[in-house]
C-alpha cells in the first residue's frame, strides 16, 4: 500500500482516492443581477448542447480528482487545441509524405516519383507529433480503447473522403488492419491496428477483414531504414480466403504510424503475392491509411 500511495505524487491511478474538494464539483452560483428579464429565454436545442458540455466538464473534472486521470481523451484534445486532419494537397496522395505546395501531383512527390511502391495511393490524418502523437501512443502502450476508436472514426472520414474523391464508392472497399503477432497483442493487451480499422471499417461502411497473420519480429523502433525492410520481410502472410475476396478490390491496409513504409510495404506485397498466385485473378488495388506519419526521410516504402 506505501507503493500504491507514494504512486500518486505523480498523478497516476491510486486506491484509496485521494480526498476530493466538494466545492469544486458544485456549479458556480448565477448571478441573477445580470440577468435580462425582456430577453427570451434560449432554444431548448441549445439548452440541451449546453447540459452536455457541462456535464462532459464535469464528469472529465471528477475523474481527474477521483481517479488521478491526468491525460485527454482523442475528442477532448482536439477540441482543447484546435487539431485539424491535414487538407489533401499537405502530403503526397502517393506515399503520404507533406509535400508543400506543387511539390506532389498523381504521379507522387520528389521522395517518390521514380520508385515503385507497394501501393497505389496513401491517405492520413497528419505528421506525428502534438496531440495526434500523443493520442497514438497512448492507444498503443496504454490500451485506452476509447482513444483508439475515436482516432479511427476521423481516420474513416477523411478515407471515405478520399475514396469519393476518385469516385470510388467507401461502401464497396475491403479494410484490412495491418496485423500486429500475438505475443505483442499479449504484452500489450490491445490490438490498436484493429481499433482503428474497426472504426475505419464503421466510417466508410465498407467490410472488414482480418486477413493478414504476423509473425513476431523485433520491434522496428530504432533500426534504419534497410534494416526495418529485413527485419518485417516476409513477416505477414495471407489467410487462404483473403486472396479470392480482395482480387480486383479496393483494400485498405490501416496502420497507425508510417516512418520508412517498411511494414506497410511487407503487408501490400503478401497480399499481392496471394491474389497473384490465383489463375486468372485481376490484382488488388491497394491504399494504405495511416493515422499519422513521420517526418524521418526516405520514408517512401520502396
Amino acid at each position: 500500500m506505501a507503493a500504491t500511495a507514494a504512486a500518486g505524487g505523480n498523478g497516476r491511478f491510486v486506491w484509496p482516492p485521494r480526498p476530493v474538494d466538494l466545492e469544486l464539483l458544485d456549479p458556480p452560483p448565477v448571478d441573477e443581477t445580470t440577468l435580462d428579464p425582456a430577453a427570451p429565454p434560449p432554444p431548448a436545442q441549445a439548452c440541451r448542447g449546453i447540459g452536455r458540455l457541462a456535464v462532459r466538464d464535469w464528469l472529465r473534472h471528477a475523474e481527474n480528482e477521483w481517479l488521478g486521470v491526468c491525460d485527454v481523451a482523442w475528442r477532448d484534445a482536439v477540441r482543447m487545441t484546435g487539431w485539424r486532419a491535414d487538407a489533401p494537397d499537405a502530403y503526397c496522395p502517393r506515399c503520404g509524405t507533406s509535400a508543400g505546395p506543387f511539390e506532389a501531383d498523381a504521379d507522387g512527390c520528389p521522395a517518390c516519383r521514380k520508385r515503385r511502391l507497394a501501393w497505389s495511393r496513401s491517405v492520413r490524418m497528419g505528421p506525428y507529433e502534438g496531440v495526434l502523437r500523443d493520442a497514438i501512443l497512448a492507444t498503443k502502450y496504454t490500451a485506452w480503447r476509447r482513444v483508439g476508436q475515436e482516432l479511427g472514426t476521423d481516420l474513416g472520414a477523411v478515407v471515405a473522403d478520399s475514396l469519393r474523391g476518385v469516385r470510388i464508392d467507401p461502401t464497396s472497399v475491403l479494410v484490412c488492419p495491418v496485423a500486429t503477432s500475438r505475443r505483442r497483442r499479449l504484452a500489450r493487451g490491445v490490438d490498436h491496428t484493429l481499433i482503428l480499422a474497426r472504426e475505419v471499417a464503421r466510417q466508410t461502411g465498407g467490410r472488414l477483414v482480418q486477413g493478414l497473420r504476423r509473425e513476431h519480429r523485433p520491434p522496428q523502433s530504432g533500426l534504419s531504414g534497410s534494416a526495418r525492410q529485413r527485419n518485417v520481410a516476409k513477416s505477414f502472410h495471407l489467410r487462404p480466403w483473403m486472396a479470392r475476396l480482395a482480387a480486383g478490390r479496393t483494400v485498405v491496409l490501416v496502420d497507425d504510424v508510417r516512418t520508412t513504409g517498411a511494414t506497410l510495404s511487407a503487408a501490400a506485397r503478401a497480399l499481392q503475392r496471394g491474389v497473384r498466385d490465383l489463375p486468372a485473378s485481376e490484382p488488388a488495388i491497394i491504399w494504405t491509411a495511416v493515422a499519422a506519419v513521420t517526418s524521418r526521410q526516405g520514408g517512401s516504402g520502396a
